[in-house]
This record gives structure tokens, C-alpha cells and sequence, in this order.
């Protein structure tokens, strides 16, 4: 058992990998050890002493037999075991395949065009939707400014602007609160605060009505229309009836707190303004009326630079404006998702070729491991038959010792012969021809690869070049083009020019 627990270590002793040092060599096998397990001086004795086996005796006897058994047995389990490590040495090999991982290297930048055209026809149907709904909004401008007659951009504050105006507007109404604020709190039994909330709601009603008018009503003068232009005169003339109302009503009002008209100083102050408007009190009345009539002027002039002076040329213009955005932004996203597909066959690129020559390496060191085995069990079966001989003869010399005048076998001159085995063929020709095949496809491709790499790189450029005309193309046309903003600065008046 002993010569078969040394066979059987060695042979599932694991094989090397590439960076692995080489398997140690094959032991010797211990001879005395296996003769003492089977315990050939003992039976050689005994036999020996009782005359046997026989001079004329051809068959092998029982220690004899068993010790060809164990020899036999060790020998299969070396050729088993030894086609066990050669297959899975082949299934290596065979998954390295090195000549595909080449081939892809070579066709890197087919590849790589052929997934980018996928990638922009998968994304054409909405960049078709957007493009359209943009040449939509530009025609929509431009049928508006020949309807109307306009031969300018449209004027209109980005969205900063326009937030800018909205703060401007409410601190008016904070301004005005607190102006107001000082000349109501006299008459006001809660003093500074209670003035500052009532002279805060009519500060925003004096705003607002003056905003409103200027955003909706006095921009109507800008209009062709002759019906337009005469509402937008009389939202003016509105506008200036308010203001001065309104200013002559806080004037009247503050009047009426000053002499003490209490709870009932607003109906007096109404009063007083439909009798004599102009009859005010002093200095402070007309300069409350003063401060009115300059907040209620700066309301009408936020209101009507809150958009562009021609009534729905800038609704126009945004709306064209945030189609070709939408446009844009699809694009853009197109145009990264392009450059990341770029980048990403560059990288594997890179991958690839080192994967190849790891390849290469880890295709030297099996074929090492498999010339190894080959050495390995052809050492195993002579080492196996060398300790069928001396066994057999250790036995052989003892039971002659031990049997006197007895005459020995003659057969004990003949070693017994061994069963022949199907030893698993180790042809390396083949995969040395592979291996070499590879090693000069893999010197090509690395003459190759920035080629390849450039190609890719020239591939990609080409594509969103030929993008950037396509979209372009679709869009510009002659009329009223739109130039997209870059950032909300570049949103405001003079984003969309008039062709001459």
C-alpha cells in the first residue's frame, strides 16, 4: 500500500500555475517499508522452511501474487490519475482562447463603430421628437414676428432677470410699508407696527394694480393691431388714474390720522377725496403722495420690463427657445454617452492586451504542466517496476535461504511480466504550433494597437462631427434662427436674432 499512497500524493499534488514554482521532483520509493507492510521476509521464511513453493511450481505464490497486485494497481491509478490532470490541463487551454481575445483586438474599432451607430439609432426616435418640436417653435417665432411685423430680437430677461424683477417689486412694497409706516403711526392707536400693516396693505395694492397694468394693460401700445394699441392707451391712462388715486387717497388718509379721525379716518379720508382731491393738509400729505406716485412709476416700469415689450413675442421666443434646449440637452447627452463608449473600448483596449499576454504566459506554464505530467508518470511506471523487482527479489533470496537442500524454482530467475496499459498519448506539437501562432499574432497586434486606438478615437470624431451637422442641418434654415444659451446670462434680450 505503501508505493500506492506515494503514487497517489504525487499525482493529486496540485499542478503549477504561472507564477507557481515547478512541482518537486518524485521521491524514491521506500522498498523496505513496503516489504515490511507485506511482510515478504516473514513469509519468505515460512514458505522457505516448508519447501515452497515447489521447484516445479510456475505459478506465483501468495506474497509473490499480492505484491504484483499492488504493483498493478499503483500502476492504473498513476495512468488515471495522470489522464485526469492532462484533461483538465486541455480544458485550460482550450478556455484561454487567445485567438479569439486577438481577433477582437484587431477589430477593436469595427466594434466599437458598429456599437456606436446602434447607440445613436436607438436614441434617434426621440432626438427626431425633439428636433421637431424644436424647428416647430422656431417656426411658430418666426411666423410671429412676420404676422406682426417685427424685424428685432425678442427682448426678454432670463429667468435670473426675471427673479430679480419679482425681488425688486416685493421690496418696493417693503419700502413703501415702512415709509408710509412713520407718517400713519401718529394716528394710529398701535403706533409704528400698527402703522407699518396698514400702510403695507395699501403700499401693495398701490404695487400691484400699478405692476399689473404695466405687465398686461400698457404694453398693449406696442401692439400692430389698432383695437390693442387703443386698450394699451387707456390701460395707461389707467394706470395714471390709479396711481394718482390711490397716492391722493393715502394723502387723505394720513390727513384724517392726524387729526385724530380714529376708526372712521378711512370713510373721512374717502370723503375728503371725492370733494377736494387736491385739498391736502401739508407738506407730509403731499410728500406721501410724492412717494406713492414714484413706487406706483417704478411697479408700472417692472411690469413692463418683465417681458418683452410686444405683447406674446417673448411667450413666443421661451417657448422656442425651451424646445430647442430640450433638443440640445438630448444631444448633449448623446454626445457624452458617445464619448463614454469611446472611452470605455479604449480602456478594454488596453484590458484586452494585457489579458493576452497573461494568456500567453498562463498557455507556456500549462504546456509545462503537461510535459511535466508525461515525465512525471512515465517516472511513476519505471519506479513501479523497479519496486516489483526488488521486492521480488528480497522475497525470492529469503525463501531460498530458508529452504535448505531444497531446490529453488527456476522461475525465480524471471521477473513476472506486467499487465500492458493504455498510457494517455502527451502530443505537444499541436499546441506549440498554436502557441507560436499566438505569440506572433499578439507581436502584430501590439505593432497594431495604436492604430487601432487612434482609429477608434477617429471613429468616434467622425460620428459626432456627422451628428453635429445632421442636427444642425435639420434646424438652420433661413428666417428667424435661435442661438441656444449657453447658461441663463446668455438667455437674455438678443438670444434670438432677426435674419436681415
Amino acid at each position: 500500500m505503501a508505493l500506492w499512497d506515494t503514487i497517489w500524493r504525487w499525482l493529486r499534488s496540485p499542478r503549477p500555475r504561472a507564477s507557481a514554482a515547478p512541482a518537486p521532483a518524485l521521491q524514491p520509493l521506500d522498498v523496505d517499508r513496503l516489504a515490511a507492510e507485506l511482510d515478504l521476509a516473514g513469509e519468505a521464511r515460512r514458505l522457505g522452511e516448508a519447501g515452497l513453493p515447489r521447484a516445479d511450481a510456475t505459478a506465483l505464490s501468495g506474497p509473490e501474487a499480492r505484491v504484483l497486485q499492488q504493483v498493478e494497481q499503483a500502476r492504473h491509478a498513476a495512468i488515471e490519475q495522470a489522464a485526469r490532470r492532462l484533461a483538465v490541463i486541455d480544458a485550460d487551454l482550450a478556455r484561454q482562447d487567445l485567438a479569439a481575445r486577438l481577433q477582437h483586438l484587431a477589430e477593436a474599432d469595427r466594434e466599437f463603430e458598429r456599437e456606436a451607430q446602434a447607440l445613436v439609432a436607438e436614441r434617434a426616435p426621440v432626438l427626431r421628437a425633439l428636433r421637431d418640436d424644436a424647428r416647430a417653435g422656431r417656426t411658430e417665432l418666426e411666423r410671429f414676428a412676420a404676422r406682426h411685423r417685427l424685424h428685432r430680437a425678442p427682448d426678454y430677461p432670463s429667468a435670473s432677470a426675471r427673479l430679480l424683477l419679482a425681488g425688486l417689486l416685493v421690496l418696493m412694497v417693503v419700502l413703501e410699508g415702512v415709509a408710509n409706516a412713520f407718517f400713519f403711526a401718529q394716528g394710529l392707536s398701535t403706533g409704528l407696527v400698527g402703522g407699518f400693516v396698514e400702510a403695507a396693505l395699501f403700499a401693495a395694492l398701490n404695487v400691484l394694480v400699478a405692476y399689473l397694468l404695466g405687465r398686461h394693460g400698457v404694453r398693449q401700445l406696442a401692439h400692430v393691431h389698432p383695437a390693442r394699441k387703443l386698450l394699451g392707451l387707456a390701460s395707461l391712462a389707467a394706470a395714471l388714474a390709479a396711481m394718482t388715486a390711490i397716492g391722493l387717497g393715502l394723502a387723505h388718509l394720513r390727513d384724517e390720522l392726524g387729526t385724530g379721525g380714529g376708526p372712521r379716518a378711512t370713510d373721512a379720508a374717502l370723503h375728503a377725496l371725492l370733494d377736494a382731491p387736491l385739498a391736502l393738509a401739508g407738506v407730509s400729505s403731499w410728500a406721501l403722495f410724492g412717494l406713492s406716485i414714484l413706487f406706483a412709476t417704478g411697479a408700472l416700469a417692472d411690469g413692463w420690463k418683465s417681458d418683452d415689450p410686444y405683447p406674446g413675442y417673448g411667450r413666443a421666443a421661451r417657448r422656442a427657445h425651451l424646445a430647442l434646449d430640450d433638443h440640445a440637452a438630448e444631444l448633449d447627452e448623446l454626445r457624452a454617452a458617445l464619448a463614454d463608449l469611446r472611452d470605455e473600448h479604449v480602456s478594454r483596449l488596453d484590458e484586452d492586451l494585457g489579458h493576452v499576454r497573461a494568456g500567453l504566459a498562463v498557455t507556456e506554464s500549462l504546456l509545462s504542466d503537461k510535459r511535466a505530467t508525461g515525465t512525471r508518470l512515465q517516472h511513476a511506471l519505471d519506479e513501479a517496476a523497479r519496486v516489483l523487482q526488488a521486492l521480488l527479489q528480497r522475497f525470492r533470496t529469503d525463501n531460498e535461504m530458508a529452504r535448505g537442500d531444497a531446490p529453488r524454482p527456476p522461475r525465480f530467475d524471471v521477473l513476472p511480466p506486467l499487465a500492458p496499459l493504455e498510457v494517455p498519448g502527451i502530443d505537444l506539437r499541436a499546441d506549440e504550433a498554436s502557441l507560436a501562432r499566438d505569440r506572433q499574432a499578439l507581436a502584430h497586434v501590439e505593432g497594431q494597437v495604436s492604430v487601432v486606438r487612434a482609429r477608434i478615437y477617429a471613429a468616434g470624431d467622425r460620428l459626432l462631427a456627422q451628428l453635429a451637422v445632421d442636427e444642425a442641418g435639420e434646424l438652420d434654415a433661413p428666417g428667424l434662427g435661435i442661438a441656444r444659451a449657453s447658461d441663463e446670462a446668455t438667455a437674455a434680450p438678443g438670444s434670438v436674432e432677426t435674419a436681415r
